[in-house]
């Protein structure tokens, strides 16, 4: 599967602690290494939204991303804690 990061993912990355950014890496190599999303036992569809949004669960930090079935694409839109992952104001598609 193709991983495309954003900028923005890379800049909230960077400001967490080395063992959560190494958390975060371990999850961009399976997301890499997987055919597809069912294989991956952390990755849900987010409710509010008819787009292929989902999120991938590791620690207490969430990956929000978009995937494209088409191009077999995950492109990770934000990096947040999870008590701040599901605010309306910080989803990718608000």
């Amino acid at each position: 599967m193709r991983v495309e990061v954003k900028k923005r993912v890379e800049k909230e990355t960077e400001k967490l602690p080395i063992h959560v950014q190494l958390m975060a890496a371990e999850e961009i190599k399976k997301l890499k290494a997987a055919s597809s999303l069912n294989e991956l036992d952390n990755v849900e569809p987010m409710e509010g939204t008819d787009e292929p949004y989902y999120r991938l669960r590791f620690g207490r930090y969430r990956y929000l991303f978009y995937y494209d079935t088409a191009t077999n694409t995950v492109n990770i839109r934000r990096l947040k804690h999870r008590k701040d992952s599901y605010k309306k104001h910080n989803l990718p598609w608000r």
